[in-house]
């Protein structure tokens, strides 16, 4: 039966050109896949097009016991079961495949590197190691304790403050590109921009309580 076949075939074609497509985007530093009404319309058509399409194409010896709408009902089918088993394949690799690797297999099969309810610390890319590293560098001019608040009145004070501020920035901003791409962010990259930010604000707070003018 040509019809079954060609259906067949396009029906695991659409879930690996999607996987490819979505890791494509990533690599050229854009989002898995677009939001909104094009996107819907794209995947109602790759739902219903194909097979009401064969309807009109295929001469009537191709399409024995399968008419348009039974064509178009088991199109959906075979659809709706390698959804299936693609959600099925990115739980299982979430949970249990190797982390070299399982970012780049959860795009493709579902779209975004992590998954809410299974946990995973993705490793850290070598930009957001070098963003980490220098944080680190900038936050040892604020020394951790008692002394922490006093360096406000010290030489040099703004000067380390707007590094720090700079470089916790420009981590913030490889941390908002990985959300955007759902790529995930390694926990320890998170926790040092929120650990400088916070003391930023501290120190700002501090430096404005002894009298220091601040823009903004």
């Amino acid at each position: 039966m040509v019809l079954l076949v060609i259906l067949v075939v396009i029906a695991i074609a659409l879930p690996i050109a999607l996987a490819a497509w979505r890791l494509i985007r990533v690599h050229g530093g854009k989002e898995p896949q677009p939001e909104g009404w094009p996107m819907r319309l794209l995947m109602l058509a790759a739902f219903f097009a194909p097979p009401i399409v064969l309807q009109f194409v295929l001469p009537a010896s191709d399409k024995t016991q399968l008419d348009g709408v039974t064509s178009v009902i088991v199109y959906v089918f075979l659809l709706l079961v390698l959804w299936l088993v693609m959600w099925t394949a990115a739980r299982l690799v979430a949970r249990f495949a190797p982390v070299s690797w399982r970012s780049s297999a959860l795009l493709a099969l579902a779209g975004e590197a992590t998954l809410g309810d299974v946990p995973f610390d993705p490793p850290m890319t070598e930009a957001l190691n070098d963003g980490v590293a220098l944080v680190d560098a900038r936050n040892e001019a604020f020394p951790r304790g008692r002394e922490f608040i006093d360096q406000v009145d010290r030489p040099g004070f703004r000067a380390a403050w707007d590094a720090l501020d700079a470089a916790t920035r420009a981590l913030e901003g490889l941390i908002a590109d990985a959300m955007r791409l759902r790529t995930g962010v390694a926990e320890r990259a998170t926790t040092t921009a929120a650990d400088a930010r916070g003391r930023l604000d501290t120190l700002r707070r501090a430096a404005t309580a002894h009298g220091q003018a601040w823009p903004g």
